[in-house]
């Protein structure tokens, strides 16, 4: 029996300490009652691999969120301290500027989408595993990306900025990518696990509710965007431009994503 349950383990991803624990508290209730039945030893490999599945994948999308939170820090304090913002046609290479400030944009809401679903599916439907781990995953991408945007945007304008900035720019980028390490670690060791199959994981008012519609979630960004920008630079047009391209931006995001995070109903 344990050296039968120890192979179907190892064939559902679970080995190591993980099924050295198992293994060992069977043995020890065998032990003590030596006509115990336990079932069948492929049915309780399985159970375990899901149990499991379920832990390790909530805690990567917690921690993911966490991590999150410090790289919106990490970024965000170059952000608000960048004494002027250089001409975009000023720094290195116009080639560098345009997927830097991509980077920096979309990937922090990317990122912030993402992670909010992941812990909001993670908290509601923690069954749902194999999509948790996607939005976890594309989450801790994200954050990476908007890091080394910021990164390779103090780069691009390095005679451009104060030194102390660049360096501030630069440091605090790599230093938001060291808490994003252990949901990314999580998330591998989560993958290795083989849960039971299950129905298709459903959409996004399983997360927000029956009257959650992406295109009201779209329009409001885009407002958003278009009146803060109004305000802020004092012009309609500069408004109109940014809501724009927050526009095409979330569309396109949205169909890219669409179906691996499941953001339809």
């Amino acid at each position: 029996m344990i050296a039968e349950l120890a192979r179907e383990l190892a064939h559902v991803g679970i080995r190591g300490r993980q099924r050295q624990r198992i293994l060992t508290e069977l043995a020890d209730h065998l032990a003590c009652d030596a006509t115990a039945d336990l079932g069948d030893p492929r049915e309780l490999a399985q159970q375990f691999a899901d149990d499991l599945a379920v832990q390790t994948t909530r805690r990567a999308a917690l921690w993911s969120f966490g991590a999150l939170a410090l790289v919106a820090v990490a970024v965000g304090v170059p952000e608000v301290t960048l004494p002027r913002v250089p001409d975009i046609f000023g720094g290195r290479s116009p080639l560098l500027a345009a997927p830097a400030t991509l980077a920096v944009v979309l990937g922090a809401q990317i990122a912030f989408a993402a992670g909010c679903l992941a812990v909001l599916r993670a908290l509601r439907r923690p069954q749902d595993v194999t999509l948790v781990r996607r939005r976890t995953a594309v989450a801790v991408a994200a954050g990476a990306a908007t890091a080394l945007g910021s990164a390779l945007y103090a780069l691009n304008f390095w005679d451009e900025v104060p030194m102390w900035w660049g360096l501030l720019a630069v440091g605090a980028a790599a230093t938001a990518l060291l808490p994003l390490a252990a949901p990314a670690a999580a998330c591998i060791r989560a993958t290795r696990l083989r849960v039971s199959s299950r129905d298709p994981a459903p959409g996004l008012a399983a997360d927000l509710g029956s009257a959650a519609s992406p295109l009201a979630i779209g329009g409001a960004a885009v407002l958003l965007i278009l009146l803060g920008t109004s305000v802020a630079e004092r012009s309609l047009t500069e408004g109109a431009l940014r809501g724009g391209f927050e526009a095409v931006a979330f569309a396109t995001c949205f169909l890219a994503l669409r179906r691996p995070l499941a953001l339809g109903d």
